[in-house]
């Protein structure tokens, strides 16, 4: 399994100057921001169709104790009444079960990139667009971005290129390994932020430890986030994985049916205009709120937004994607 990124501990060490007691949320927060400004996965380790899409709009929500069918197949039968948002998560789950995974080992994906954030001095701003390219075999990949910088002084402007060394992204082969069973995919998706948190909390000891003071280890004092949370926050950024198998696109949207607190709301639009089902829930430690828009008849993912409480609003919008057998050339020069 690999470590927590190196930006990670950056921020951590950038927040761990004044007080190396920083709070559970600080940590969990920091591994999230890498995540929503990198990657949005790390790997440590036709039915419904219709009527997910045709369901009039409005804001569904799945609440504490709902029940779902994880495993239809298993034992004997029983009658469970799902919810609407429930419903429309199945929905989206045999759309992507049902979706040809696309050939060619790059996956290019053409994306509108938005960060803004208020400020004593002035709102802050970085938007433009951008284009990863992902290597499905090594893990690797590169990223062409023409970003514009607003309103702070002093912020350098982000490179034109940014190269992903070899397993910074999942492969396609350490996808596949992934369980894809409701309950399976749950416990994994649950370890797998837990082992995170893990990891980022030691590194702050250790920092503590050079610094001369002691903290509470292997979890500092204070409000963590709940295991929904963690599952939430997992899952969503694994669904913004464009190479995910059917199966296992198919598995998130049920684990997702099951995890209390979600908020579906059918008959929405992406910031693009495209029609979408938005699945959002509210962070119960941080206090953020996380959107996602997913196309009603693919299961894939159009967009992911992150609303903060300090007012910082940042947001990735797919505009396309395409599959090829060679690194593509960089579009925005020339």
């Amino acid at each position: 399994m690999p470590d927590i990124d190196e930006d990670v501990m950056r921020e951590l060490m950038f927040r761990s100057t004044a007080d190396l007691h920083a709070r559970p949320a600080v940590t969990a927060g920091a591994l999230k921001r890498q995540r929503q400004r990198q990657l949005r996965t790390r790997l440590l380790g036709v039915t419904g169709v219709a009527a997910a899409a045709g369901l009039a709009a409005g804001v569904l929500a799945i609440p504490s104790g709902a029940h779902t069918v994880v495993n239809p197949g298993a034992g004997p039968a029983q009658t469970v009444q799902l919810t609407a948002a429930q419903k429309t998560l199945y929905g989206l789950s045999a759309a992507a079960a049902g979706i040809q995974r696309p050939a060619g080992r790059y996956v290019v994906m053409s994306e509108k990139s938005v960060d803004t954030a208020p400020g004593s001095h002035g709102a802050f701003s970085e938007s433009g667009p951008k284009t990863s390219v992902i290597d499905t075999v090594t893990g690797g990949g590169v990223e062409y971005q023409d970003i514009t910088v607003r309103g702070s002084k002093g912020t350098p402007q982000p490179p034109a290129v940014l190269k992903a060394a070899k397993g910074t992204s999942p492969t396609t082969k350490q996808l596949d390994a992934m369980p894809t069973s409701p309950a399976k995919l749950r416990a994994f998706l649950l370890n797998q932020a837990k082992t995170q948190l893990t990891q980022a909390y030691a590194w702050q000891a250790q920092q503590a430890k050079k610094a001369g003071k002691k903290i509470p280890t292997p979890f500092p004092k204070g409000p963590t986030p709940t295991d929904n949370d963690l599952v939430f926050e997992q899952a969503t950024d694994l669904l913004w994985e464009p190479h995910l198998s059917p199966a296992l696109r198919a598995g998130l949207y049920k684990v997702l049916a099951d995890t209390p607190g979600v908020q579906v709301k059918t008959g929405a639009t992406d910031s693009a205009g495209r029609p979408a089902v938005e699945i959002s829930r509210l962070d119960q430690v941080a206090k953020a709120n996380v959107e996602t828009f997913e196309n009603p008849k693919t299961g894939a993912t159009l967009e992911s937004a992150w609303l903060e409480p300090s007012g910082e609003f940042l947001e990735d919008l797919y505009l396309s994607i395409t599959y090829t057998n060679h690194i593509p050339p960089n579009p925005y020069q020339g």
